[in-house]
């Protein structure tokens, strides 16, 4: 099963060949908590490589909901950054002042890898705010990934 984290890395090609039917089972499977979170992440992931325009406002409201699970919400920045390119840096940059670590994490590295003068400027201004140690690791690696 393409959701089983045991099968290794997702294949863009596999999912491609589902095509954007298969949104609607993987945006169920997002929201469904007695999914195991692990496969909620990977669906998220999935949402990104199915069809990105159709995916992205699932992504989005996702890595908005603090109800949601951390994990998936982490899996949300860096799906969210592959749906929108550059066009995801405000909604991401808006989460670097969210209350989960591991997600401020995630869209740290999510910026720096979206790279560009907006990204780096709003991990510029977060940093020196930020306490959490591993959190500003991410937020230094972001800034070195969005290096020109």
């Amino acid at each position: 099963m393409l959701l089983d984290p045991s099968q290794g890395p997702l294949r863009e090609e596999q999912w491609r060949q589902l095509g954007p039917q298969a949104v609607p089972v993987l945006r169920s499977l997002v929201v469904d908590p007695s999914v195991p979170s692990t496969r909620r992440a990977r669906a998220m992931a999935s949402l990104a490589l199915i069809d990105p325009p159709q995916g992205a406002p699932s992504i989005q409201e996702v890595l908005e909901d603090p109800r949601a699970p951390v994990d998936v919400r982490a899996s949300a920045a860096g799906a969210l950054a592959r749906c929108l390119g550059t066009e995801a840096i405000r909604p991401l940059a808006a989460r670097l002042m969210d209350r989960e670590d591991p997600v401020r994490e995630a869209v740290a590295l999510a910026l720096g890898r979206l790279g560009g003068q907006q990204a780096r400027q709003a991990l510029e201004e977060r940093l020196p705010i930020e306490e959490r140690p591993l959190v500003r690791e991410a937020l230094q690696r972001g800034l070195s990934l969005a290096e020109p």
